[in-house]
């Protein structure tokens, strides 16, 4: 389904665009990171709650084959600080991973036990791999047009400008 190289372009372009999301939501007040925007998460900082609290789940799941316990609305780290402090490091942990992924490990089959559909499901690890960077793009967009909103301009997100990959 997908490539390691891909999960490391992916990867990078993920630090990439965490580190711009960061440093614009860095010139935002507390108030205005924690204040309800309408979004499906209400606010910025949920929203980035939300981002890593899935991405977390993912990763678990990709290396387990088990679902993390997981609320979709939970607020994993409600201060703006720890919660950098915790994107940096995933973003970096991914990364890292990404650098030594084996095309064998990415294509193998998880039996992933599904409570909505009351069965197990047969599904390659690459492809929450995509869920994962896919999931990130949804929500990081949703942020971008807040801080439109607020007249910060959140900048390239085209990933040929990925300036952590060679292309």
């Amino acid at each position: 389904m997908i490539t390691p190289q891909y999960v490391q372009m992916m990867a990078a372009y993920s630090q990439w665009q965490h580190e711009q999301l960061l440093s614009r939501c860095d010139q935002l007040a507390s108030h205005e990171l924690s204040q309800d925007r309408g979004m499906f998460f209400g606010s910025i900082l949920h929203t980035l709650n939300h981002i890593i609290h899935v991405d977390l789940a993912l990763h678990k799941l990709i290396h387990t084959q088990q679902f993390a316990n997981f609320d979709p609305r939970g607020l994993p780290f409600p201060d703006y600080t720890q919660f950098k402090r915790e994107r940096q490091a995933f973003d970096q942990q991914l990364r890292t991973e990404a650098a030594i992924l084996e095309q064998p490990w990415l294509d193998e089959t998880l039996k992933i036990w599904s409570d909505r559909l009351q069965r197990h499901r047969h599904l390659s690890r690459g492809l929450f791999y995509v869920q994962l960077f896919n999931h990130q793009t949804h929500h990081r967009s949703q942020i971008t047009s807040e801080l439109h909103k607020l007249g910060i301009d959140y900048g390239n997100t085209d990933v040929p400008f990925n300036p952590y990959f060679e292309f």
